[in-house]
């Protein structure tokens, strides 16, 4: 299951011009250009190829994950993030305005006339919020993180080996 963590939870709800965002998070192009190079490899190593050249604004995700949310209870969470991170990640779709929702939600086969007033609705917000601060009250701040049988949390970009480290770890613990 996924659950919800807004990288920025402060910004605007119409999001942020994409550079004026890098800029003030890595304090100028050249850091955020490196930081986004060597992502973009690791991408082309597992056959990814990021376009991050196409996203023009960093948008307020906090509606994504209302949709997901919504998703969850349809038993298609994962298949509406991996469309909602292509959309971002490849196409540079702003992720965070309703049409795009409401077109990933129809790519993922969940549409129905209640979806659009449920994503603009307060319903569940506090539930959503409440889930973040648990998050960031064990330590979690940043994506992507994992946590393997309650205890032992993972945050950031692994190589595949440490993954392989902790999963054995817990099989020899059983």
């Amino acid at each position: 299951m996924w659950r919800p963590f807004q990288l920025n939870p402060e910004m605007p709800p119409d999001g942020m011009d994409r550079q004026q965002y890098l800029t003030f998070k890595f304090g100028n192009e050249d850091n955020a250009r490196s930081v986004y190079q060597r992502i973009e490899d690791e991408g082309k190593k597992n056959k990814i190829y990021f376009q991050f050249n196409k996203i023009t604004k960093t948008p307020n995700s906090f509606f994504s994950h209302k949709l997901l949310a919504y998703a969850h209870n349809k038993k298609k969470q994962t298949e509406v993030l991996e469309l909602l991170f292509y959309k971002y990640f490849i196409e540079g779709e702003d992720i965070g305005i309703l049409n795009v929702l409401i077109q990933v939600s129809k790519d993922a086969d969940i549409y129905d006339e209640h979806i659009e007033k449920y994503i603009i609705s307060k319903k569940d917000n506090d539930s959503l919020l409440n889930e973040e601060k648990k998050a960031k009250n064990i330590g979690i701040n940043s994506v992507p993180c994992f946590i393997f049988n309650k205890e032992i949390v993972v945050s950031g970009a692994q190589p595949k080996k440490n993954f392989i480290q902790i999963i054995d770890s817990l099989n020899n613990n059983v």
